[in-house]
């Protein structure tokens, strides 16, 4: 399934990263591959309440971790499938939106997001410099945009990630 195209990004950035790291399945319990996307600290973000279309993109002030992401461009989707096929858009009931989502390699289920990005210990939240250092930040220099509904502001510990 194919997520719409989507006239109006809230994220930009003239480069991203991918994060990859490893986290147990909720259903079968076993360790399957899990992708993120990482802007950097000169992305942009929309501001929605803004009136005049000059100030409606303003500078993020630090790296940010995206989820919950509705629209991506096809380069950046082509290339999050190359790394996971297990990464494909899927209807959450949680959010009563379909957005771009891991899924388990093993046994299919749907890895959601908020269990990666917000929880403690989460995938993508981790809370040491050992688990920060599984993950690995793979830099794409191409201009990126998104439409997301979840936003992590300056992740902890980022600076203990591995870049590739």
């Amino acid at each position: 399934m194919a997520a719409p195209h989507h006239p109006d990004p809230n994220y930009r950035s003239p480069k991203y990263s991918i994060a990859r790291t490893d986290t147990r399945c909720w259903r079968c319990g076993q360790s399957t591959s899990v992708l993120a996307l990482l802007l950097p600290e000169d992305h942009e973000t929309l501001d929605p309440e803004s009136e005049e279309e000059s100030h409606a993109w303003q500078p993020a002030g630090g790296s940010a971790f995206l989820f919950y992401v509705a629209y991506l461009p096809d380069g950046v989707q082509g290339r999050l499938f190359q790394l996971s096929p297990t990464i494909r858009v899927a209807h959450s009931d949680a959010t009563a939106n379909c957005y771009w989502a891991n899924h388990c390699e093993h046994c299919g289920s749907l890895l959601d997001d908020h269990e990666l990005h917000c929880e403690t210990d989460g995938a993508f939240m981790p809370c040491s410099e050992a688990e920060a250092q599984k993950i690995v930040l793979l830099q794409v220099c191409e201009p990126f945009e998104a439409l997301a509904a979840g936003y992590a502001l300056e992740p902890e510990f980022l600076r203990f990630m591995r870049k590739t």
